[in-house]
């Protein structure tokens, strides 16, 4: 059997805010995907998706939220660190860590999102 790589499904606490978010500091084009019983905010890009749904409509067991249980890593790639660095200041993302290469934000879920030049 072969997979592949779909796409990364966050669950939030408000997902309205969290795409805010990821449009904001990551420049990802999030979009409202839906109805008006059910939205969540969507990216696909060639086949693979990433998906931001409100955690208390997806799912019961998953809300709420629990930063310290989060599993998820998401890694952007950008070309220049301090210019990335610049850009997280004028926004006013929560840095949490920066080496050489990468710089961590925190997204309003409690969710590290790391940003790298690698």
């Amino acid at each position: 059997m072969e997979s592949r790589f779909r796409g990364v499904f966050l669950t939030c606490a408000d997902a309205e805010v969290t795409a805010a978010f990821y449009r904001n500091v990551a420049g990802v084009p999030l979009e409202a995907v839906g109805s008006d019983e059910y939205t969540y905010w969507m990216l696909d890009l060639d086949g693979v998706q990433i998906a931001l749904h409100d955690a208390k409509a997806f799912a019961d067991y998953s809300f709420p939220p629990n930063s310290e249980s989060n599993l998820t890593h998401l890694y952007f790639r950008i070309p220049d660190l301090q210019a990335f660095l610049t850009h997280v200041q004028d926004v006013g993302a929560p840095l949490i860590d920066v080496d050489d290469v990468v710089a961590t934000v925190e997204d309003p879920d409690g969710r590290k999102v790391m940003f790298g030049t690698a």
